[in-house]
């Protein structure tokens, strides 16, 4: 049941990068730091509806729901702006990547066990970074998708990394509670950054009226599988396990969808990527 759950987690979670692309190909008036805060408002809303009346607040994981705010602000904005100025395919695939860093947290600080087939796993995960990259013809990186594609990594690894923490501290319990406290803050200091920014919020929230929400539901529904997850399978495990599910997605996608080229090194690295999960669940 635990890898049918992590099927549908990889699903809604490459679904998110899809929702952001249509919304920056469609939209004639992009604002990513007000479609992130209507994201994470639906995604607060997501899990004050799946939690029903049972919520129990208690000081203990405020803290880490103040991390996490924090961590997935830079991941929304972030992934929105790289998406927004770079290719799908990359974007999608460093935003994977970024799983490895709680990936190593289980291993350095949990101290969570592996089987050599899952470490020879992790390094073929990490390889195929290096053969799944834009044709040399066409490889010029602008500052700002750089800087965008790190913030986001950076706040997307984390992200998971305190979700686990905080699953930990509290014996796995507040689940949504930890979630809706976090992503309210991230709704208030986003919204007052569009206040402040002095914009057209009226046209540019008729421009992601539906991209936003549906994001938002689709980010509540994997951080709420992922933690579920994280009682099922080894930390070690899991995150690289959606990383390179999410590889392996958003290359179909960007195939034949958006009609990206993929080259022979590309086509290497994604069948390492497939040849890692197999590894790393074996």
């Amino acid at each position: 049941m635990q890898y049918l759950t992590l099927i549908i987690t990889i699903v809604i979670m490459s679904s998110q990068n899809i929702l952001i692309k249509q919304y920056n190909v469609k939209s004639r008036n992009r604002n990513s730091f007000l479609f992130s805060a209507v994201s994470s408002l639906f995604a607060m809303l997501f899990f004050m509806i799946s939690s029903g009346s049972d919520l129990r607040f208690t000081p203990q994981f405020v803290p880490y729901s103040v991390g996490f705010a924090a961590a997935y602000a830079l991941a929304l904005v972030g992934q929105n702006l790289a998406i927004a100025s770079g290719p799908l395919s990359i974007s999608s695939l460093v935003n994977s990547y970024s799983l490895i860093i709680p990936t190593f947290y289980g291993i350095l600080f949990l101290k969570e066990s592996l089987k050599p087939t899952a470490y020879v796993g992790i390094a073929l995960l990490l390889i195929s970074l290096y053969f799944i990259n834009i044709k040399k013809e066409s490889a010029r990186f602008s500052a700002k998708w750089v800087v965008c594609l790190i913030i986001g990594f950076i706040g997307n690894g984390m992200c998971s990394t305190i979700q686990k923490m905080q699953q930990l501290a509290c014996g796995g319990a507040y689940k949504n509670e930890f979630m809706i406290v976090a992503l309210g803050i991230v709704f208030v200091i986003l919204t007052v950054i569009v206040l402040v920014s002095k914009a057209d919020i009226k046209s540019h929230l008729k421009e992601c009226s539906i991209f936003a929400p549906l994001t938002g539901i689709a980010n509540g529904a994997t951080n709420l599988l992922v933690m579920v997850l994280t009682a099922l399978l080894p930390t070690a495990v899991l995150f690289p396990s959606i990383s390179a599910g999410g590889i392996i997605i958003m290359f179909i996608i960007s195939l034949f969808v958006y009609k990206e080229k993929i080259s022979r090194q590309q086509m290497v690295g994604y069948i390492m990527g497939v040849t890692s999960v197999i590894l790393l669940n074996l």
